[in-house]
């Protein structure tokens, strides 16, 4: 796309700054991990996140079975360049960046993604049938009798209002009233349908409170893509609903509403189940597709509005933005763009490609943005945590370490602890763990751990897909030959390096070591794979222009971005000093 000119913004960053395209991530390359190494400069063996869940510790208090979100603060254990920023007296603004201080003298941090108290869904005719509205107070106008309807968010009960508004030419029901209550003076939101396209951004409703289970308040955001003028059907969607959380929450009242209400994630979870209409890859005919990126544009547009009020309204030294794209729409479309994979369609790829750059292009924009107000004389940088690769196979662990006696399950299908060496968790983060007796209820003994070692990669390596070797590699984390970063306390034990195209899964009842599945985009790999690297961008005062830079590795890019900013690097930092990015040595 850069080639081609389609991320002009990126190129033109590029062109007027120094960059790598080959970066080297961590081990395993997912987001809690990568983002935890890239802000601290340090390995996930020093940081202790070693997945995107962890294992629990201290060791000798929990089971292999015991685990944490790898996305707390409270479990990061080095310092991030936000700490190293305070301590030299910068005031520092970071905007849904992972392990952003939840409480600061000098930063303000927002923190949607940790508010999020439940799921996005689809209303529709099926679920929520319309009913004669009775008992209603204040009933708008409607030239057909109202018909209403209730669904749920979060904790709260809505009711929808189907009426034909006397205001719109169309004939039949043609608006979607929700409320709090059957009261027409209480309404929420005003819908009109509309296809998702061109357009569609206007039919958004704005944010509406509703409360969680906790009794919080939460917001959520309506867009009804279809009604029928009978109302023999409808589909509304609505965006899962995220509290805010925000380090000096004064500071938000009074700002846009679209500010305040978070939303982070496109639908991609109903897109794939299939809810929003039959997919491209299974016959569908770009509805599906429509909806799904209408709801990537307006997370996008949500990100870019608070960028605009808090470069506009926050003084600040340091300014971290984060968005979840393209890499949420690289999960769903990689796997099919990937002519390597046994069935490729080159038809398939050809629809789904232009959708894909869609969302790059949306990014490219939010750069461009960003570059558009960076004050004078301010260095701007840009990083990706990891690559992405299609796969469309499956590697069953646990049921080849099953039918080797190394894992046994109890009657219930639960794992036997007492009975059971070696598993693969289901923190799925691309390492066995072992049962060693320094662990809670473990049963290997460290005299043992050799032998098991040697027997479990034997194991492994033997494993075969029409002739191929799948597991192509098992790092053991103790061994002096051991990739630099991988386990400690709450880390993994064997690491696993597969046959491109292989996932692993650590489903415990499965019935085959190897399976199939529709092709999507995966990361987690083992670094050193040229589809697990990833792009680090500086442009700015005291970077060379045009400048490529060699050997990159994400734990470089902390220590980098405080040598420009003219502040100490993270005091556990392990990365180095791009020196070739800099037009004098530091």
């Amino acid at each position: 796309m850069l080639r081609q000119g389609k991320l002009p913004n990126l190129a033109k960053l590029i062109e007027g700054g120094a960059f790598a395209d080959d970066v080297t991530a961590v081990f395993p390359s997912v987001t809690a991990p990568a983002f935890a190494s890239l802000l601290t400069g340090a390995s996930p063996k020093i940081t202790g996140i070693t997945g995107i869940r962890v294992p629990r510790t201290p060791r000798n208090e929990f089971t292999i079975l015991e685990s944490a979100s790898g996305f707390s603060p409270a479990l990061q254990r080095a310092e991030t360049i936000f700490t190293a920023a305070e301590r030299a007296g910068r005031k520092v603004v970071s905007l849904h960046v992972p392990f952003g201080g939840e409480k600061s003298r000098l930063g303000v941090y927002l923190q949607g993604y940790s508010g999020t108290t439940g799921r996005d869904g689809v209303v529709h005719g099926r679920n929520a049938r319309p009913q004669a509205a009775t008992s209603w107070l204040n009933l708008p106008a409607s030239e057909a009798p109202p018909l209403e309807l209730t669904f749920t968010i979060g904790a709260s009960l809505l009711l929808g209002l189907l009426i034909d508004d006397p205001a719109d030419p169309q004939n039949g029901y043609d608006t979607l009233l929700v409320s709090g209550a059957r009261d027409g003076r209480e309404v929420r939101a005003i819908l009109k349908p509309g296809a998702a396209g061109p357009g569609g951004d206007l039919l958004w409703s704005q944010p509406i409170t509703v409360n969680t289970s906790a009794g919080q308040v939460a917001t959520t955001y309506l867009r009804l893509f279809d009604l029928k003028s009978d109302s023999s059907d409808f589909f509304l969607y609505y965006t899962r609903p995220v509290r805010q959380t925000v380090s000096h929450p004064e500071l938000l009242e009074g700002t846009n509403p679209t500010v305040r209400a978070f939303i982070g994630n496109g639908a991609w979870q109903l897109y794939r189940q299939g809810a929003f209409g039959r997919t491209i890859p299974n016959g569908g005919d770009g509805t599906a597709e429509a909806r799904y990126l209408e709801t990537v544009a307006l997370v996008q547009h949500q990100l870019t509005e608070t960028c605009r009020w808090a470069l506009e309204q926050l003084p600040w030294d340091i300014f971290l933005a984060y968005t979840p794209y393209p890499d949420e729409a690289e999960h769903q479309w990689r796997g099919y763009l990937d002519p390597g994979l046994p069935g490729f369609r080159a038809e398939l790829a050809d629809r789904l490609r232009p959708l894909l750059e869609r969302v790059y292009r949306s990014s490219d924009e939010l750069l461009g943005f960003l570059m558009e107000r960076r004050p004078e004389n301010t260095v701007l940088a840009l990083i990706s945590d990891h690559g992405v690769e299609g796969t469309n196979k499956i590697l069953y662990l646990n049921k080849i370490l099953q039918q080797a006696g190394l894992l046994a399950l109890d009657a219930q299908g639960r794992v036997d602890l007492a009975k059971t060496k070696v598993i693969y968790p289901a923190i799925d983060n691309g390492y066995l763990l072992i049962n060693s007796t320094e662990r809670k209820n473990g049963i290997v003994p460290v005299e043992e751990r050799a032998e098991l070692v040697g027997r479990v990669r034997d194991l492994l390596l033997a494993i075969r897909d029409e002739g191929r070797q799948v597991v192509t590699g098992v790092d053991d984390a103790q061994s002096d030959e051991a990739a630099p970063g991988i386990g400690g306390e709450s880390g993994g034990d064997l690491y696993i390096d597969l046959l491109p195209g292989f996932r692993l899964d650590a489903k415990l009842n499965a019935t085959e070591i190897i399976g199939s599945q529709e092709p999507h985009g995966v990361h987690g790999f083992n670094p050193i794979r040229a589809s697990m690297r990833t792009i680090m961008v500086f442009n700015g005062p005291g970077i060379k222009a045009g400048e490529r830079l060699r050997d990159a590795r994400l734990v470089d890019f902390a220590p980098t971005l405080a040598q420009l900013l003219n502040i100490p690097a993270p005091i556990d930092a392990i990365g180095s000093v791009l020196q070739d990015a800099l037009t004098e040595p530091p």
